[in-house]
C-alpha cells in the first residue's frame, strides 16, 4: 500500500499522507480477514474489534473530509489492486488440507511462467507482445512461459499435490489461466509505472525494485486461481 501511494504521489494524484493509505488499507484488510479467523481464535479477534473501529473512524474522517475525489478513487483502486488479492490468498490458505500450501503452487506456476518467458523470449523472441508498454516482452516468450507453466502444473499434479483431492490435472489446467493472468498483471504494473514516469515502485530490493514490482503478477494470478478453486470450473 505504501508503494502504491508513493507511485501516484509522484504526480500529486494522491495528496493525503501515505500513513492514511497504509493505515486505512491495512484496517480494511484486517476487517476482511478477522471474521474468517475468528473461528480459529475468538478471544484474540474480540480484542481487535474496538481498536479497529476507532482507527477506521479516525482514518475515514481524515481521508474523506481533507482530500479530493481523485485521492478517494485512487485509494479504492489501491484496495482492489493490493488488499483484495491478499485477502483472497488468505481464504485460499484456509483451505489447505495437506503439508504443501496451496498458495505455494500458484507461486510456482507464476515463477515457471516468468522464468521461461524470459528464456524463450531471449532465445526465440521476434514479435513484440505490447511494445508500447513493455518493449522486451514477445509473443514467443509469452507462449514459452505458458507452455512451461503447464508443464510445471503437470509436475505439481503428479508429485506435489497428488493426494490433495483435486480434480485430475487440476494444476496443469489451472496454469492455462494463471500464466496469462500473470502476464496481464505484469503489463498492468508496467503501464502504471510508465504513466507515472517511474522505473520501479520502490528500492527495498536493489536491482529488483520494490515489493509491488515482485508481486505484480501474483496480484492478478491469485484472484483467477481463487475463482478456479471456488467454482471448481475445471
Amino acid at each position: 500500500m505504501f508503494e502504491f501511494h508513493k507511485l501516484f504521489s509522484n504526480e500529486n494524484q494522491l495528496t493525503h499522507a501515505w500513513s492514511i493509505t497504509v493505515g486505512l488499507g491495512y484496517t480494511f484488510f484486517l476487517g476482511l480477514i478477522l471474521p474468517l479467523y475468528m473461528s480459529y481464535n475468538l478471544s484474540f479477534n474480540l480484542l481487535w474489534i474496538g481498536p479497529m473501529v476507532i482507527c477506521c473512524y479516525g482514518l475515514l474522517q481524515a481521508f474523506i473530509f481533507k482530500n479530493n475525489v481523485t485521492s478517494f478513487f485512487l485509494f479504492i483502486g489501491a484496495i482492489l489492486y493490493v488488499a483484495i488479492p491478499f485477502y483472497l490468498a488468505f481464504k485460499i490458505h484456509l483451505q489447505d488440507t495437506g503439508t504443501v500450501p496451496i498458495v505455494l503452487g500458484v507461486f510456482l506456476l507464476v515463477w515457471a511462467n516468468d522464468t521461461f518467458a524470459y528464456l524463450s523470449g531471449n532465445l526465440f523472441g521476434r514479435h513484440k507482445l505490447y511494445e508500447k508498454i513493455s518493449p522486451n516482452k514477445t509473443w514467443e516468450g509469452f507462449l514459452g512461459g505458458v507452455a512451461f507453466s503447464i508443464l510445471a502444473g503437470f509436475i505439481l499434479d503428479k508429485y506435489v499435490y497428488h493426494n490433495a483431492g483435486y480434480a485430475p490435472f487440476f494444476w496443469a489446467k489451472s496454469a492455462i489461466f494463471i500464466a496469462p493472468a500473470a502476464v496481464v498483471g505484469d503489463l498492468f504494473q508496467s503501464a502504471l509505472k510508465r504513466k507515472m514516469k517511474v522505473k520501479d515502485t520502490g528500492n527495498i530490493m536493489p536491482g529488483h525494485g520494490g515489493v509491488l514490482d515482485r508481486f505484480d503478477a501474483m496480484l492478478f494470478a491469485i484472484p483467477v486461481f481463487y475463482l478456479l478453486l471456488y467454482f471448481e470450473a475445471i
